[in-house]
This record gives C-alpha cells, sequence and structure tokens, in this order.
C-alpha cells in the first residue's frame, strides 16, 4: 500500500521561501565591506577597516532585532491569519515602492508569551463588557471569565498572557486574579 502526503504551505511561508535568494543577496552585502577590507595591504589602515565594517554590520544587527521585537509586541494576541495578511500587505508594499520579500521576512517573528504596558483608558462598550486601552496602542475587550473584580486603574501596569486552554488573560499589577480577553485591535 503506498500513502501519499500532500503538503499545503500557507502564502506567508511560500513568501519566506521565495525571501530566501533576497537573503542571500543581504548576507552578500553584509560581506562586501569585509571584502573591501582584505583588499587593504597596510597593518593598521586594515585593522581599522574591518573594525568600522564590524560596527556597522553590529549596528544593522540591533536594527533588525530592535525592529523584531517591536513587531512581536504589535502582533501579540492577533490570529494566525491577521498575522499572515498583515505580512503580506507588508510584503506587496515593499515590492511596489521597488524592494522585495526578504524587505519584510525578517518582520515574521513567533508570538510573544506575554505583553506589558500601562492601561491608557477603560470604558464599558454597547454589550457592557469592560474594553482596555493600552499605551502600546493594543486595544482587549473583556471576555467571560474573570476572577479580578473592581475597579482598574488607568496607569496601572496591565500584562496579557495566554491561557491555559486557549485565549488570553489581563492581569493587573499589585492585584491577584485575571480578566479573560479578546484583542479588538
Amino acid at each position: 500500500m503506498r500513502i501519499s502526503r500532500v503538503v499545503l504551505i500557507a502564502p506567508a511561508t511560500a513568501a519566506l521561501f521565495a525571501a530566501a535568494p533576497a537573503y542571500a543577496q543581504d548576507d552578500a552585502e553584509a560581506l562586501e565591506p569585509f571584502r573591501e577590507c582584505g583588499a587593504i595591504t597596510e597593518g593598521p589602515a586594515r585593522l581599522a577597516c574591518f573594525d568600522a565594517a564590524l560596527a556597522g554590520a553590529d549596528a544593522a544587527q540591533v536594527a533588525r532585532q530592535e525592529r523584531r521585537r517591536r513587531r512581536t509586541v504589535e502582533d501579540f494576541g492577533l490570529s494566525g491569519t491577521q498575522i499572515e495578511e498583515r505580512y503580506e500587505r507588508e510584503v506587496r508594499r515593499a515590492e511596489s515602492s521597488g524592494g522585495s520579500a526578504g524587505d519584510v521576512a525578517d518582520l515574521a517573528p513567533p508570538e510573544p508569551e506575554s505583553v506589558t504596558s500601562p492601561i491608557a483608558e477603560t470604558f464599558v462598550d454597547g454589550t457592557r463588557r469592560r474594553v482596555f486601552l493600552l499605551e502600546n496602542g493594543q486595544i482587549w475587550r473583556e471576555g467571560n471569565n474573570s476572577s479580578l473584580r473592581g475597579r482598574i486603574r488607568v496607569g496601572s501596569n496591565a500584562t496579557i498572557s495566554r491561557g491555559g486552554i486557549g485565549g488570553y488573560r489581563l492581569r493587573v499589577e499589585g492585584r491577584t486574579g485575571f480578566i479573560s480577553v479578546s484583542r479588538v485591535r
């Protein structure tokens, strides 16, 4: 008996495979300053060139890591489909402005375990559920499950993390209990 497998690749994954040549090109560009240094024969000048090339490479890596960190926080709580749609929009935007999928490929990191931000505003929506606007721009709506009662003050630090069986939980610093929440935006 023969078993056949069908493998489906999500569009974002396909874009990452397509970005592989762009990564190779980025690697070649990153190595170019070092190649130029290799052509220098005078010892002190050669060393200074390599030091400068390394500093530039380090700065570029720090910038990529910071972009990835910011993106990880922005994506927290979005569904996989929402993250994929956002990534595809950014790939199209990069390509329409003369870039490539490789320009945004490092912006598709795994989702973080939690996000912490001060609460900027709280209000009750039309369904009588509390809504929390965080200073990082995220908006979360209260769900059905809650063990945290009372008023939550603006300025309190809120940490949102994954729940045990799915969903998300909002905890407020200095208080016990949690509120189940879902991300609105």
